[in-house]
C-alpha cells in the first residue's frame, strides 16, 4: 500500500504510537529498576527503547514525505475552493478585493511617507552623537546660539569631540555669464568629519586652505562649470568677492534639515566677531562615545551666563539631537504630531477595510452553514475549516496586494506632488518595502479572516444538516459594532478635514497687522546698496508705484534679536527684544497703524537714533506714557517716538512678542519691498527688470509676493490639509463599499418579507425605511462616539497654534449629515432595488 497516499496523523501523537508499538513487542531483560542507559552500557545492546526511537527515526523519511505531499495536496484543495468560492461570489469578492486592496495602498502610501518623516538626517554616520546647541532665554527655547558657545564648550569639556557653527546666507554666485541666487553656509572646517556629506572631488585634508575657499554641491557645480572640472575654478560671490573651488560633494538629501548650494570658511565673520556672544548662528557639536547626554547637558546648562556677564537674565544652554531637529520643534510641538496623526490614519483606514471583509464574510456565513456542516460530516475538524477560511482569506489579502502595489505605482507621483516629497520603491528601501508589505498582506488577511474562520467553523453540522439551524437567529453584534467603529473613523476624519481648512482659512484672513496684498520684496544686494535713494527715486516715477522702502527682513519673518534697557534700567538690566532696522516709509508701505506717538520723518535728524515699539513691548516693559522715554539698543539711546499696533512678525503659532522698529539706514538691509497699484502687474513687473538692470546689471531679477512668502509659512498645513482630504474621501469610500455589501445582503435575505410586505400593502418607500433603520440606529451611534474623539483630537492640533479657529458646533453637525447622507444614499440604492422586485417572482414557489 502507498503510504504517501494517506493522510498522516499528527506528529506528536504519531511518534507516541510508534514508541508505544514498539515498547509493546520489545521488553527489557530482567526486571530492574536501573536507569535505561545504565543498563544499554552494563549490557552492551540496545534497549527497547532505544530500539523504538531507532525504528522511528528510520521511517521518518517514509512520515515527512507523506506529510508534505498531503499538505500540498490540502494547499490544492483549499486554493480550489477559495477560487470557486470567489468565482461563485463575484460582487462579494470584488467589494472585498477593491477595499482591501485601497485600503492596503493608503497604508503603503502614508507609511512610506512616515518612513521619510522619521529617517531625516539619519543618514549621517554619527547621527546618534551630533547635537545642536540650543538656548533657554526667560523660559523659551530658542534654536539659535552665540557665535562664542561651540568653541568654548569644546575648551571647557572633554566631552566635546568637534565642533561648527552654521550660519546660512543668500548670495548672488557668478562664473561668466552665469548668474544665480545660492544659499550659502558659513561652517568650520569640522563640518566635513562631523556629517556625511560625501565628497565627490577634492583633497578631504585640506577643504579650506584659505578663507576664499568653497565647497559646492554637485548640482552647482553642473549648473555653473558643466562638463568642466570645477576644481581650481574661481566662482564670484556678490560680484566682488573670488572663492575658489576646493570640493564638489553630493547634493544634500531631501531628508536633512539643513540645505545649502555653496560652503564657506566661517571664519569670513573675523574672529573680533566670532569671539562674541551675539546670538547669530547656529551651532553643533559631536560628543564623544560614551558621554550621557542628559549628564552633559545638565554640566553646560550654566556656561552663557558665566562668560556673558553682561545681563541678569537667565540665559541657559542645551542640546538637541539632529534626529530629532527635524520633527521636534524645541519650543513644543512640531512635525510629529502629524507623523502620529497620519499613521494613526494609515491604520484606522487598513482596519476599515479588514472591518469589510469580516462582515461580508460572517454576514455571507449563513449561506455557507450548509456547506461547513457537511465537511464536518465526512471527517473535517474544526481546525480544517479554519484552515480553509484563513486560506480564503489570505488569498483575498494577496490578490488585494496585488492591486494595492497597481495602485501604488500609478498614484505614488501625484502623492508626492501633493506632499512634497520624493518617495519611490527603489532597490535602497526595497527590502523594507517587501517586508512591510508581506507584513501587511499577512495582517490584514488573518485579522479580516479570524473572526470569519472562528464563527463558521463553529457551525454544528446536525442542526445545519438537520434545518434547525436558523441565520435569523444569530444576532450580529460584532457586525453591528464594526460598522459603528468604520463610521466613527470616517466621521472623525470629516470633522478633521473641515477644522484643518477652517483653520488655513483662518490664517488666510486673519489680520495680521498689517497689509500683504500687493507688495512686493526684492532681495538687496551690494549694487542697490550703493545706489538706493537713487534706485528708490527712479521706481517712484513710475505710475503702479505707491511705496518703497527697504529692511532687514520680512514682517513675516523677523528673526533679529539685540539686547534692550529702557528708563529705569541699565546696561547691565537688559532683556532681548526682536528688533527690525528699516528705512524711511516702512510703515506706510505695510500699511501699519501708529496707535500712540508717530512714524520716522525725514523731517527729524534724530529719528536715526530713536525707536518704535509694538504695544507688547510697551506691555513687557510696564511703562506708563511710553512716548517721549528713554529706549537703548545696546549703547545707542535714543526715544521712544512712537507705538506701533501688534502685528505678526512670525506664524501664527507664535504669540506676539515685544518688538522694536529701528531706523538703520546705514546697516546693511536684506530686502527692497514695492507696494503696487493693482493694475496691469506683467507690464510692472516688466518696468522694474528694466530699472533693476540699470543699477545692478550683474544680478538676476528676482522677486516674490509677500502674500506668497506669507503663504509659504503654511506649506505643511496646507499639504496636510489636502491629504486630509484624500484619506478622508478614501476612508469614505472604502465604509460604503463595506455598507452596500451588507445592504444588498441584508436586502438578499428579506426578499421573501420584503415580496410579502408588498402583497400586503407597503409602498416602495416603507421597504426602503425598513432596510435603512438599521443603519441608521448605527450611525447615530457612531456620530456619538466620533464627536468627542474628534474634538479632542483637533483641539490637541489646534494647540500648535497661538492663534486658531473655533470648533463650533456646525461643523460637527455638518460632518454627522455628511456621514448620514452618504451611508443613506448607498444603503437605498440597494433598498430601492429590492423594492422594486416583482413580489411574484419571490414568492411563487412558496
Amino acid at each position: 500500500m502507498n503510504t504517501v497516499n494517506k493522510r498522516p496523523p499528527r506528529i506528536a501523537a504519531w511518534i507516541l504510537r510508534r514508541l508505544s508499538q514498539k515498547e509493546d513487542e520489545l521488553s527489557l531483560m530482567g526486571d530492574v529498576e536501573e536507569d535505561y542507559s545504565d543498563i544499554c552500557i552494563k549490557k552492551g545492546v540496545f534497549c527497547a527503547r532505544c530500539w523504538c526511537w531507532f525504528q522511528v527515526l528510520i521511517s521518518l523519511p517514509s512520515f515527512l514525505k507523506s506529510y508534505v505531499y498531503w499538505s500540498v495536496v490540502m494547499f490544492r484543495n483549499y486554493l480550489k475552493t477559495a477560487l470557486r468560492v470567489i468565482q461563485k461570489h463575484k460582487a462579494f469578492s470584488v467589494i472585498n478585493i477593491t477595499g482591501l486592496g485601497v485600503g492596503m495602498a493608503c497604508c503603503v502610501l502614508i507609511l512610506l511617507w512616515v518612513q521619510d518623516e522619521l529617517i531625516y538626517d539619519r543618514f549621517h554616520e554619527d547621527h546618534e552623537q551630533l547635537y545642536r546647541l540650543i538656548l533657554k532665554h526667560e523660559g523659551k527655547w530658542f534654536t539659535g546660539s552665540p557665535w562664542a558657545l561651540a568653541p568654548t564648550l569644546k575648551k571647557d569639556y572633554e566631552e566635546v569631540d568637534m565642533y561648527t557653527r552654521y550660519a546660512q546666507r543668500s548670495f548672488v554666485a557668478s562664473y561668466g555669464e552665469r548668474s544665480f541666487y545660492e544659499t550659502a553656509a558659513f561652517v568650520d572646517p569640522d563640518f566635513f568629519e562631523m556629517f556625511t556629506f560625501p565628497l565627490i572631488e577634492g583633497n578631504p585634508q585640506a577643504l579650506f586652505p584659505t578663507n576664499n575657499s568653497a565647497v559646492i554641491t554637485e548640482r552647482t557645480a553642473n549648473k555653473y562649470f558643466g562638463k568642466e572640472n570645477a576644481i581650481g575654478k574661481a566662482l564670484v560671490i556678490d560680484t566682488d568677492s573670488e572663492f575658489t573651488v576646493t570640493g564638489i560633494i553630493k547634493d544634500v538629501p531631501s531628508n536633512s534639515h539643513m540645505s545649502f548650494d555653496i560652503l564657506v570658511p566661517v571664519k569670513l565673520f573675523g574672529d573680533e566677531r566670532l569671539n562674541t556672544w551675539w546670538l547669530e548662528s547656529n551651532s553643533y557639536i559631536k560628543l564623544k562615545k560614551n558621554v550621557h547626554p542628559d549628564v552633559f547637558r545638565e554640566k553646560i546648562s550654566g556656561v552663557i551666563m558665566k562668560y556673558d556677564t553682561r545681563t541678569q537674565a537667565e540665559n541657559i544652554a542645551g542640546i538637541q539631537p539632529l534626529a530629532r531637529i527635524h520633527l521636534y520643534d524645541v519650543r513644543g510641538g512640531g512635525g510629529i504630531l502629524y507623523v502620529y496623526i497620519f499613521a494613526t490614519i494609515a491604520v484606522f483606514i487598513l482596519l476599515i477595510a479588514c472591518i469589510n471583509f469580516m462582515n461580508l464574510s460572517t454576514a455571507r456565513g449563513g449561506n455557507r452553514a450548509k456547506e461547513v456542516g457537511m465537511r464536518k460530516v465526512v471527517g473535517a475538524r474544526r481546525a480544517n475549516v479554519i484552515k480553509q477560511f484563513f486560506g480564503e482569506s489570505i488569498l483575498l489579502s494577496v490578490i488585494a496586494l496585488c492591486v494595492a502595489c497597481g495602485l501604488v505605482f500609478l498614484l505614488l507621483p501625484a502623492f508626492n506632488n501633493i506632499a512634497q516629497k520624493n518617495l519611490s520603491l527603489n532597490p535602497g528601501n526595497i527590502a523594507s518595502i517587501l517586508i512591510g508589505l508581506i507584513g501587511i498582506t499577512l495582517f490584514t488577511g488573518f485579522l479580516s479572516g479570524s473572526y470569519p474562520a472562528l464563527f463558521l467553523s463553529a457551525f454544528h453540522p446536525v442542526k445545519v444538516i438537520k434545518g434547525t439551524y436558523s441565520k435569523g437567529t444569530q444576532k450580529p453584534l460584532l457586525r453591528r459594532a464594526l460598522v459603528v467603529f468604520q463610521f466613527t473613523v470616517a466621521t472623525v476624519l470629516i470633522i478633521g478635514t473641515v477644522i484643518v481648512y477652517k483653520q488655513l482659512n483662518y490664517i488666510r484672513n486673519k489680520d495680521l497687522g498689517f497689509n500683504r496684498q500687493q507688495v512686493l520684496s526684492l532681495p538687496m544686494n551690494d549694487s542697490i546698496r550703493a545706489n538706493l535713494d537713487p534706485f528708490k527715486n527712479e521706481i517712484l516715477r513710475h505710475s503702479s508705484i505707491v511705496h518703497v522702502t527697504s529692511a532687514t527682513s520680512r514682517p513675516t519673518n523677523v528673526g533679529n534679536i539685540n539686547p534692550v534697557y529702557w528708563e529705569g534700567r541699565g546696561p547691565d538690566q537688559y532683556e532681548t527684544f526682536k528688533f527690525v532696522g528699516m528705512d524711511f516709509d516702512y510703515v506706510k508701505t505695510f500699511e501699519m497703524e501708529i496707535v500712540d506717538g508717530r512714524d520716522f520723518s525725514r523731517e527729524f535728524q534724530t529719528d536715526s537714533q530713536n525707536y518704535i515699539v509694538n504695544e507688547e513691548a510697551v506691555k513687557f516693559m510696564k511703562l506708563e506714557n511710553p512716548v517721549g522715554k528713554m529706549f537703548s539698543i545696546w549703547e545707542r539711546e535714543g526715544k521712544i517716538i512712537g507705538i506701533v499696533k501688534n502685528f505678526h512678525s512670525r506664524s501664527l503659532r507664535n504669540e506676539f512678542e515685544p518688538l522694536v522698529l529701528v531706523l538703520t539706514r546705514n546697516w546693511p538691509h536684506n530686502f527692497v519691498f514695492l507696494r503696487i497699484r493693482p493694475v496691469n502687474i506683467s507690464q510692472t513687473l516688466k518696468d522694474l527688470e528694466g530699472i533693476w538692470k540699470k543699477f545692478a546689471p550683474n544680478y538676476p531679477f528676482n522677486y516674490s509676493f509677500l502674500d506668497e512668502d506669507f503663504e509659504a509659512l503654511y506649506q505643511t498645513d496646507k499639504r496636510t490639509g489636502i491629504l486630509f482630504r484624500y484619506f478622508t474621501i478614501l476612508a469614505i469610500f472604502i465604509s460604503c463599499l463595506g455598507i452596500f455589501g451588507l445592504a444588498a445582503f441584508t436586502a438578499e435575505q428579506r426578499t421573501k418579507e420584503i415580496g410579502v410586505r408588498k402583497i400586503l400593502g407597503a409602498s416602495t418607500a416603507n421597504i426602503i425605511g425598513l432596510i435603512s433603520k438599521e443603519f441608521i440606529i448605527l450611525l447615530t451611534l457612531a456620530n456619538v462616539i466620533a464627536w468627542p474623539t474628534a474634538f479632542a483630537l483637533m483641539d490637541k492640533m489646534l494647540s500648535n497654534y497661538a492663534y486658531r479657529t473655533d470648533m463650533s458646533f456646525l461643523i460637527f453637525l455638518f460632518a454627522g449629515v455628511l456621514a448620514y447622507t452618504i451611508a443613506l444614499v448607498t444603503v437605498s440604492y440597494q433598498a430601492l432595488k429590492a423594492a422594486r422586485i416583482n413580489p411574484v417572482n419571490t414568492l411563487r414557489y412558496e
